[in-house]
């Protein structure tokens, strides 16, 4: 009796990296930052575990790809939403909404970025850190530029007010794995974009009671 092989697909190197890549994205969103492997890889692309190893030599080597795109992702979401001939309560309201639409649209990448917020003990935080900065940094000239333009507040925290907005944005992404409701989600951005846009208050917050 013949045996029947099945004869492996053989890929270009570009297209097999590119697939074992976003193999990896979804093992990395399932198991966790700390957790995924190459054996999660090679088996989610139907290979074999050396195959993998011959892309991403290390474990390391895996993760910094994996959060590369990532990175990459994040980086273009926020400079195209908040770039452009846009008002600055556009470019803002633009932002809010396509950060709820990422995690319907891309939930595994979306996923690993929640995960990855969440490591202070592990070694990529420093680089979680990185990317913070260079996302502040995008969020601060938007709000530089609505203060000397006079649609926000001269006494605005231009610092502070690009950590409440992108906070913001981290909880709307939350919310669409939370199955919140388009009414909550919209209710969301508004209070996200408003709160940011208003004027800083004058009076001082109360100290709290510790006692």
């Amino acid at each position: 009796m013949t045996a029947v092989r099945t004869a492996r697909t053989r890929l270009a190197p570009q297209v097999r990296r590119a697939q074992l890549l976003e193999c990896a994205l979804a093992a990395f969103a399932e198991h966790g930052v700390a957790r995924a492997t190459h054996s999660h890889v090679a088996e989610r692309a139907g290979v074999s575990v050396p195959a993998v190893h011959s892309y991403f030599r290390t474990r390391d080597d895996l993760v910094t790809a994996v959060l590369g795109e990532v990175v990459a992702y994040l980086l273009d979401i926020v400079s195209s939403s908040l770039g452009g001939p846009k008002t600055v309560a556009g470019a803002l309201k633009t932002l809010a909404v396509r950060f709820a639409a990422a995690a319907r649209e891309q939930p595994d990448m979306i996923k690993v970025w929640l995960d990855w917020s969440t490591g202070v003990r592990a070694d990529v935080w420093p680089h979680y850190m990185a990317l913070l900065e260079k996302l502040h940094r995008i969020a601060r000239r938007v709000f530089s530029r609505g203060k000397r333009e006079g649609v926000l507040p001269a006494s605005l925290n231009v610092k502070a007010a690009a950590r409440l907005y992108l906070g913001g944005g981290h909880t709307l992404a939350l919310m669409q794995f939370a199955d919140a409701s388009e009414s909550e989600v919209e209710a969301l951005i508004a209070l996200i974009v408003t709160s940011v846009m208003a004027e800083t208050p004058d009076t001082p917050l109360p100290e709290v009671d510790r006692t």
